[in-house]
């Protein structure tokens, strides 16, 4: 009886101690991601406006620092920066008329505005999370009717971009109703044919005697392939309902590949510097390639990029402004109006990328100030190599080793980040701004220079092995080379997929900075020769298919148009954006479509003549 008695006691203190247990756990229970304010909310932006008098204002205030557990969980899931957005500071898009007291004469946002606003927020959150607000700024508020009022400016564009279309249908008209031979009658009322444009854009790469056609597919799968991230991107930037999707594709494997999908863009670095080394080494041998070839290829180049730049340009600056509204359109529509209107010389000049990147015109086209000042090195460098043949091999590797070690030192001394961690949530939300890497080793000419000579010295090999009539179309090393090419390009994109999730070195960071993306850039070198000496039917069949020649061919207005079009589809956005994989991909594929659909008139009216 002793010991049932001793059994039964401690049978009881084991239930009691379960149940204190319990208890304190219930007290004690850990937060989760979902006891955090949200990082983003947009109150109904037309519901808001239907009413007189009513406001409605976009703004972001930091949360005060206190010793609260709920505060010092949100500071310390803040801190995982690399993957993680910083939830102390969180952005909302508020009917203030509603819900704060404000009416339609704090439009024009003042202290007072400022004041009634921080105080509105910070009896809302004190009542729901038990935490008060620390600053508080107002982006801008909007009233009934406010709206853009067009300008002269806007007059002015207007009236040239109908120039220009006129001119078009003119031309194709005379065309059409007096048709003449082939190539046959003026030549400037040709180029602005809209029959002879579509013409060469369902033949593309047909003028090089097919032997670029594979240059046409590269272009549209590295577009694609950026519409992708830009798709990822638009979904970090805006106000996303369900932020943790940005934050869990880091460890996402599928999901993380897009944000190092940035080294694609070095496709077009390769090929930018193989088509000018390439065609500059055909024209020395029938022309003087002299000093005063270098400003005639420049002006040469410009006229070539120049006209579809200040279409879209000047679209974005008169015309897109005024075709919607929405919370977020006067920041992300009529804030890339007022930028191009106050710095559209930087792209004029095409030094885009040379200007601090908050602050650019139509900012995807930073690529066009890189490759140009690629460009003019590479074309110096030409110059020396065809005046003093010998010279050709110490000077192309001695490009390749500088071209390798100014990103070493810059990412070393700098303590610059591994470019794949440069792409981190708040830095997608501050549009890549005030961010060092991504400034000085991603959109700089020097931390694509490697890339861009690799392209060189593929055509430089390309045109020797021409000349020298050397057969590698069966080299068994070159066909396992080419075989292996694609492989190695996507293995590079794998590189570095555990720096979100560690802190790397300064020196780590230098040799990725300087090996990663051109690894990928070298893959492609291979891959090209291959292609050239048809080494593997898979890979040719894959790059000559017939579709792809004209999307190649409008690669370049897609490149140009589809900030845009991201831009006035979120700023017209009503409500938050829930995300998920299926919406990302419907996402994606409606980008890709829209922005191709929108290059057709801009190639043919435009960048064809």
């Amino acid at each position: 009886m002793r010991w049932l008695v001793v059994i039964l006691i401690c049978a009881v203190n084991i239930v009691l101690a379960e149940n204190g247990t319990g208890a304190t756990d219930a007290v004690l229970e850990p937060f989760d991601y979902y006891s955090m304010p949200a990082l983003s909310q947009l109150d109904d932006f037309d519901l808001c406006l239907r009413k007189p008098n009513s406001v409605y204002c976009i703004v972001d205030f930091d949360l005060l620092e206190d010793g609260t557990p709920l505060y010092q969980f949100i500071k310390n899931f803040s801190t995982f920066s690399y993957k993680n957005y910083k939830h102390t500071k969180l952005h909302r898009g508020v009917c203030g008329s509603e819900h704060c007291g404000l009416n339609d004469t704090h439009a024009n946002v003042s202290d007072a505005t400022k004041a009634a606003l921080k105080e509105c927020f910070n009896r809302t959150i004190h009542q729901e999370y038990g935490l008060q607000v620390d600053s508080l700024s107002v982006r801008y508020c909007k009233a009934q009717n406010d709206h853009i009022p067009v300008d002269t400016l806007d007059y002015i564009v207007g009236a040239l971009l109908l120039l220009l279309l006129f001119v078009n249908l003119g031309c194709s008209a005379y065309y059409f109703l007096w048709p003449t031979k082939s190539n046959e009658g003026n030549r400037f009322m040709l180029a602005f044919c809209v029959q002879k444009n579509w013409k060469a854009l369902k033949h593309g790469g047909s003028a090089e005697g097919g032997i670029f056609k594979c240059f046409q597919a590269m272009r549209f799968y590295t577009m694609v392939m950026i519409l992708g991230l830009h798709s990822m991107i638009f979904i970090g930037y805006g106000y996303t309902e369900n932020p943790e999707f940005i934050e869990k594709s880091y460890d996402d494997f599928f999901k993380s590949l897009l944000f190092n999908a940035r080294i694609i863009v070095q496709i077009f670095f390769v090929m930018g510097g193989f088509l000018m080394a390439y065609k500059m080494m055909l024209y020395a041998e029938t022309h003087q390639f002299t000093l005063r070839t270098v400003p005639m290829a420049i002006v040469n180049r410009w006229f070539r990029l120049m006209p579809a730049v200040l279409v879209v340009m000047g679209l974005a600056m008169t015309w897109v402004p005024h075709l919607g509204s929405g919370p977020m359109w006067d920041a992300v529509v009529k804030r890339e109006r007022d930028l191009c209107r106050s710095n559209w010389w930087q792209l004029v000049i095409l030094m885009p990328n040379l200007f601090p990147f908050e602050h650019l015109c139509l900012p995807q086209a930073w690529y066009l100030g890189t490759d140009t000042q690629l460009f003019f090195i590479t074309l110096i460098v030409l110059l020396v190599i065809w005046k003093w043949p010998k010279s050709g091999v110490p000077i192309l590797s001695s490009v390749m080793v500088i071209s390798l070690l100014i990103p070493f030192l810059q990412s070393y001394f700098m303590s610059l980040l591994p470019i794949r961690v440069s792409i981190f949530p708040e830095s997608i939300r501050d549009i890549f701004g005030y961010n060092d890497t991504f400034y000085h080793a991603y959109v700089s000419a020097q931390g694509n220079w490697a890339g861009y000579h690799l392209g060189v010295l593929t055509a430089w090999f390309y045109h020797r092995a021409q000349t020298r009539k050397w057969d590698l179309g069966e080299s068994w090393l070159l066909k396992l080379m080419c075989m292996v090419s694609i492989p190695v390009a996507l293995g590079t994109v794998l590189m570095g997929w555990d720096l979100h999730d560690r802190e790397a070195s300064a020196f780590e960071s230098a040799v990725f900075n300087t090996f990663n993306q051109n690894f990928f850039a070298l893959a492609i070198c291979v891959f090209i020769i291959g292609y050239f000496y048809k080494c593997n039917r898979v890979y040719v069949q894959s790059v000559e298919w017939g579709p792809l020649q004209p999307l190649g061919r409008m690669s370049y207005c897609a490149m140009l148009l589809h900030a845009t079009v991201l831009r006035t589809y979120g700023g017209q956005m009503r409500r938050s954006f829930y995300a998920t994989d299926y919406t990302a991909i419907m996402l994606f594929a409606g980008i890709v479509c829209t922005t191709y659909l929108f290059s057709l008139p801009l190639y043919l009216f435009v960048e064809a003549p």
